[in-house]
């Protein structure tokens, strides 16, 4: 029988954190399982730290955060069917842990994450139509090119759709009435009442002007209906007849959920978001080198701690409010920085475990993956990790002298989604980014062949093991 190594470490962590009476919820990211448990210790971390096929352990968010790799959702799968089941797995006070702050972090964790490759899919698409567009011109005007821009903008016009199915599953409501509800916000016709509204056309709703908010690429607002449909799903079942509640628990849902978004929630929300992105663009406008140095230096920190999914909602709302983005240009420098960082070691170590660590690092980050070199590298001899956070600073303070932006957005910010930053109406945006990417890639390599990178400081680095060359999307997503 084939060994099946996803079942075995799936096994093996839920012996090492009490077995499954001690796991309230259970959900997992790009590359981390994410388990909320009623009982964690250090002792605990440690052992779940030790096992083959884990590269770290982050507690955060009230969240036990196991990074094992691109192999995730296997283990996942596995320690669901361990467990009984996520649907199975009942929300209680555990599922609270933390503060405010730390709970909006590991929503937006749940929320985004199982998609976040979708939509760097399509913001590939939309690279490779920029690159198609600048050889050949004449293409701009080609059903085949206009279908394939239809299609990349497909994730994102109905990105609440997304959120619902997410969302629900974290908030523990019923996937497809949630559908339903955000849906209900972004079909053609609710889009092209709310622009008559905005025109200037009289539109009543409950005896109130119809807002003039568009909910197609919006957040916070389909976040907000999907958490309201949970506590209204809840009460209904409490208080409607057994007979009754399977039809009138989504009707009653809808009827109540839609027009409380539509009036109040969704406006006000999706004004706080553009007040939010505008209030960074402002520092982006009025001092470029100070975000440059903030964000390019610091990002990776917030990867680290795995609060990163915090952000998106602010850049996407750049996106729509704005139509360009700067705080994911410093996102894509800070990423390189941290893969020059791991390909620096890679040049100056005669160690051949290292070597191979190394390099299979900097291959996953040219992909916007970067923790394989932050755990794998950067972070087990220290040195790196400082250097990449000083470059990504240094390289971002330069490329915002070009006063670049991110046209498209881009769910893995990194070297290949740097011609994302190409306009032909600021062509000086591309060659900011190329620049600072280029700063990103030498100076580490520079400072480390000057300063080494640990080495003698700490114990010889073991190898990682190949299921867990592939980690944590930088938040870019």
């Amino acid at each position: 029988m084939k060994e099946n190594k996803n079942r075995d470490l799936a096994e093996r962590i839920l012996e090492e954190i009490g077995g499954e009476k001690n796991v309230s919820t259970s959900t997992h990211c790009a590359t981390r399982l994410r388990l909320v448990l009623k009982k964690e210790d250090d002792e605990m971390v440690q052992s779940v730290k030790k096992l083959p096929g884990v590269i770290d352990v982050v507690q955060k968010g009230g969240q036990f955060q196991i990074v094992i790799g691109n192999t995730v959702d296997k283990v996942y799968n596995e320690f669901s069917e361990l467990t009984g089941g996520e649907e199975k797995k009942e929300a209680t006070e555990d599922t609270k842990k933390g503060n405010i702050f730390s709970r909006i972090i590991a929503t937006m964790s749940a929320v985004f994450a199982p998609f976040v490759y979708v939509l760097a899919a399509a913001g590939t698409i939309q690279g490779a139509l920029i690159i198609l567009s600048q050889i050949w011109p004449s293409i701009v005007e080609t059903g085949t090119y206009q279908v394939f821009d239809v299609v990349s903008w497909s994730p994102f016009t109905f990105l609440p759709i997304f959120i619902a199915v997410t969302a629900s599953k974290h908030f523990k409501t019923n996937t497809y009435t949630a559908i339903f509800a955000n849906a209900a916000l972004v079909v053609p016709g609710f889009s092209e009442l709310a622009q008559r509204a905005g025109a200037g056309e009289a539109i009543s709703f409950f005896g109130m002007p119809l807002s003039e908010t568009i909910y197609t690429s919006t957040v916070i607002p389909a976040i907000l209906l999907v958490w309201l449909l949970s506590y209204l799903e809840r009460i209904l079942e409490r208080i409607l007849p057994e007979a009754v509640t399977r039809l009138f628990t989504p009707l009653f849902s809808i009827l109540i959920a839609v027009p409380l978004t539509i009036i109040v929630i969704g406006p006000l929300s999706a004004a706080g978001a553009n007040i939010v992105a505008a209030g960074y663009t402002a520092l982006a406008v009025s001092f470029p080198a100070l975000a440059g140095i903030i964000i390019g230096g610091a990002w990776q920190l917030f990867v680290l701690l795995g609060v990163h999914w915090g952000i998106t909602p602010v850049i996407l709302a750049n996106h729509e409010q704005f139509g360009m983005d700067t705080f994911q240009v410093y996102q894509t420098i800070a990423v390189i920085s941290q893969v020059g960082a791991a390909l620096a070691v890679f040049l100056k170590t005669k160690k051949k475990e290292v070597r191979s660590v190394s390099l299979s690092a900097a291959i996953t980050g040219l992909f916007g993956i970067t923790e394989p070199a932050i755990y794998g590298v950067n972070l087990r001899f220290k040195k790196p990790f400082i250097i990449g956070i000083i470059t990504g600073a240094v390289a971002s303070l330069v490329t915002s002298f070009f006063n670049s932006f991110s046209f498209v957005y881009t769910g893995l910010p990194g070297p290949l989604t740097i011609i994302n930053t190409y306009s032909a109406d600021h062509p000086s945006s591309f060659w900011g980014v190329l620049t600072g990417t280029v700063i990103a890639l030498v100076l580490p390599i520079v400072l480390v062949q000057i300063f080494g990178y640990g080495d003698d400081a700490v114990e010889e680095a073991t190898d990682v093991p190949s299921s867990t060359t592939e980690t944590d999307v930088v938040g870019n997503n």
